[in-house]
């Protein structure tokens, strides 16, 4: 299980886990953590709380896949 952040651990975990079993093969645990709390950051007070893990899950998905397509080199 991952960290919480920011005091609402149970939602930021589920988003948390859920990317990195998506991701498993192509990303380390650890960058995906490190999406979801940067992304965390920036959507916190910008989304109703009702809508923050699914615009949390799109913007991380968005931003790693994104990052797995970028030319390495």
């Amino acid at each position: 299980m991952s960290a919480p952040a920011r005091g609402h651990g149970s939602e930021l975990t589920a988003v948390t886990d859920r990317l990195v079993i998506e991701f498993a093969d192509v990303m380390p645990r650890g960058v995906v953590e490190a999406e979801v709390a940067a992304a965390d950051r920036e959507l916190r007070g910008q989304v109703p709380t009702g809508a923050m893990a699914e615009m949390l899950h799109r913007l991380v998905v968005t931003r790693l896949v994104d990052r797995d397509l970028t030319p390495q080199g």
